[in-house]
């Protein structure tokens, strides 16, 4: 071999380099990340100490806002729908802070909840229509009854909910419930008394008795008590009677259908009003 080869292999063996442990090479692929991050970190930290975030971000926003301006994105007009009970005065007071604003940010679920703290609103939606609308829709309260509770009268709803009103001069009319339980069970004596129409709208109170059955006023001076199961077809017996034999017209004071096998009623001498409005 020539002295000039044997001179390259020397060279050629003292560059090469030592082989690395095999433990490097995991370090290796997590380095690069790790020093990705800290750049990132270290130029956040410089943005916010030195202002340069706040600035960004008020630009962005900036931007953001004019954009809406060109576009029209502020509330202009509130439409609402279903307002029967709730006073005009009242939903404006509650919904004009709202006006002018930039519909985007507007919270949807904030106007909801200060539209359900208005006494006669049950449940509410809150629709935006884009470019300059807010769409309110209202599910009021349904007066029901009157509930003769531990408090005075109080107003209650189609669920057996309080609906929160003062002023009961306008509802004397409804029907009077008496009982602990009886707001509950509203719905239980709404659809009881709906399977015989003719004699619901005769009906002006009930007194839920010992949480188990109903005693039903008709015509404020006859008291018809109720079976504890099978209410409803006790109660559409009493329609086809008072169809056949006119038996509320009677002198009577109670009809008692308690019993499946026959129907009992009480005469009286004179008529006591029973609870309950006043008969038509």
């Amino acid at each position: 071999m020539r002295p000039v080869n044997r001179l390259r292999q020397r060279r050629r063996a003292n560059l090469r380099r030592p082989p690395r442990p095999r433990w490097m090479a995991p370090l290796r692929r997590m380095a690069i990340p790790a020093l990705a991050v800290v750049a990132l970190s270290g130029t956040t930290y410089l943005m916010v100490e030195s202002g340069l975030a706040t600035a960004a971000y008020s630009a962005a926003r900036g931007q953001l806002r004019s954009a809406e301006d060109r576009l029209g994105l502020r509330v202009r007009d509130i439409l609402t729908q279903g307002r029967q009970r709730t006073s005009r005065r009242e939903l404006q007071r509650a919904l004009a802070s709202y006006e002018g604003q930039y519909i985007l940010a507007v919270d949807l679920q904030a106007v909801r909840e200060r539209l359900e703290r208005l006494p006669w609103v049950r449940r509410a939606t809150v629709k935006r229509l884009l470019p300059s609308t807010l769409l309110v829709r209202l599910e009021e309260h349904r007066p029901t009854a009157l509930w003769r509770g531990p408090e005075g009268l109080r107003l209650i709803g189609t669920d057996g909910e309080t609906i929160p009103v003062e002023d009961l001069r306008a509802f004397r009319d409804l029907p009077l419930l008496y009982g602990s339980d009886a707001p509950s069970r509203v719905p239980e004596l709404l659809r009881l008394l709906a399977s015989a129409p003719e004699l619901a709208r005769r009906v002006t109170g009930a007194a839920l008795v010992g949480a188990r059955r109903w005693d039903v006023f008709v015509d404020g001076r006859t008291t018809v008590r109720l079976p504890e199961t099978a209410a409803a077809e006790a109660w559409r017996l009493l329609a086809r009677e008072q169809r056949r034999n006119r038996i509320l017209e009677r002198a009577i004071d109670a009809v008692d259908l308690r019993n499946p096998d026959w129907i009992v009623l009480r005469p009286n001498r004179q008529i006591p009003r029973q609870p309950g409005r006043k008969a038509a």
